[in-house]
């Protein structure tokens, strides 16, 4: 992995918190001809890759008949990878039971489902839109005319909202399908902008950023009532979050131009502005980043509102937020992830080697190499993509590793074993079973 070094990877080297700033700029996405005037203020990846974009200001106009004429509205634009418009783009009503809802509101931040659908959070309304079509699923309103941060989402689909102005509502849990399932806390501190949870739900990482921190709050089970536990990204003015695809590691925006990092009373920090962090959350420690390219230097109006990445890790999408026209979304590759001719996501410095014997009858040994620390699993398929086997779940260390794979009762024939690290795929393998 390359390593720039700077002023502050050499402050955290010496306080053993060393991280690697590798990502590369790929420019405006798609273009520098998305901005609104208004900046962006959400973005998400869906399972297939797409980018999805929110825009602060209403940037497009709809015919609505009750009133014989068009109205601004506030869109949402889906784009294929490659940076084309998906065919239902831009997004500006979401039809729900039937009864479709113009985009009047301010869009206030957007978050993948455990489903892959969208969460698009519009002024005090929560939608659900299918990623494959475009369309409604669903929606739900926490409090009537009080403006939502972006949403957190746990594993299994639940969904947790809140409020961007201290105490005016109360951090509230959903169910995957927006049934209410009771407050989480009843009360937020500090102004926010995002906030995230734990994969189990049972942890609520919040960002009020005049707090200058990101409190823990934790409950023992689902039954239980959430504390705060602990502070992290002290020194952090944070507005945006996001999860790796593995959800091992969680990227934090440090702060602004207009609302300054390092001022955690307290407490010496070195954060650099308009940057994203990424926390380790097994180890605590930071290990990754990436810097907003600012179109006019020192920019108060180029505030970090969001950050998604694709589903490989190849590459991080980011946007600020303010009052200025620059283009609204940033393209970042991550060097440590390529793909190989077929199409596969390879990292570098990770191997896997084919098994021997192949074929084999009982069993075969499969090797690969690790060059750094990280969780692993490696699994095996039939062709049919049906998962028959994990012989590897857990974090694992740096260095040469063998695993033996029995067959047991499987049918001779063709398989596929797959090795994942951090929750990006390294490689695929066939296997033959006599």
């Amino acid at each position: 992995m390359k390593k720039l070094l700077t002023t502050l990877s050499l402050v955290l080297m010496l306080s053993g918190a060393a991280f690697s700033q590798g990502w590369i700029y790929e420019g405006a996405f798609p273009d520098t001809n998305l901005k609104g005037g208004s900046g962006g203020h959400g973005v998400a990846v869906d399972p297939d890759g797409k980018v999805w974009v929110q825009l602060f200001g209403a940037t497009d106009s709809l015919f609505i008949p009750d009133s014989g004429r068009y109205l601004p509205v506030r869109v949402v634009y889906v784009f294929n990878p490659d940076g084309t418009p998906a065919s239902f783009s831009p997004i500006k009503s979401v039809t729900i039971n039937g009864i479709l809802e113009p985009l009047f509101n301010s869009n206030r931040g957007l978050r993948t489902a455990h489903d892959g659908n969208i969460l698009v959070a519009s002024f005090d309304v929560l939608y659900k839109i299918n990623y494959q079509t475009g369309e409604g699923i669903s929606k739900v309103q926490p409090v009537a005319g009080q403006t939502l941060t972006a949403p957190g989402v746990a594993e299994d689909g639940r969904v947790f909202t809140a409020p961007v102005i201290p105490a005016a509502m109360p951090i509230k849990e959903y169910a995957a399908d927006f049934t209410f399932l009771g407050n989480a806390v009843d009360t937020t501190v500090g102004f926010s902008r995002s906030f995230e949870v734990s994969p189990d739900g049972n942890t609520i990482y919040w960002a009020g950023y005049t707090n200058h921190c990101v409190l823990v709050y934790n409950r023992a089970s689902e039954f239980d009532p959430f504390a705060v536990v602990d502070t992290i990204f002290k020194g952090f003015d944070s507005e945006s979050f996001s999860w790796t695809p593995n959800r091992q590691i969680l990227w934090a925006s440090s702060g602004s131009y207009n609302d300054l990092p390092n001022r955690y009373p307290g407490e010496t920090t070195y954060w650099d502005v308009a940057t994203w962090y990424a926390r380790d959350m097994n180890s605590g420690q930071i290990v990754d980043s990436i810097k907003w390219q600012f179109y006019t230097p020192a920019n108060p109006n180029e505030r970090p509102r969001g950050i998604a990445f694709s589903p490989d890790y190849r590459y991080a999408y980011v946007t600020c937020f303010g009052a200025s026209n620059f283009p609204a979304v940033q393209k970042f590759r991550n060097p440590n992830v390529s793909v190989d001719d077929q199409g596969l996501t390879v990292v570098e410095g990770y191997k896997l080697s084919q098994n021997y014997p192949n074929p084999f009858n009982p069993s075969t040994t499969i090797n690969f190499e690790l060059p750094k620390n990280g969780y692993t699993t490696l699994k095996i398929y039939d062709m049919l993509g049906n998962e028959v086997a994990t012989l590897i779940d857990k974090e694992m260390t740096a260095g040469q590793h063998s695993v033996k794979f029995s067959a047991q009762n499987l049918a001779s024939g063709t398989y596929l074993y797959q090795l994942n690290v951090n929750g990006v795929r390294i490689s695929n393998k066939m296997i033959l079973m006599k």
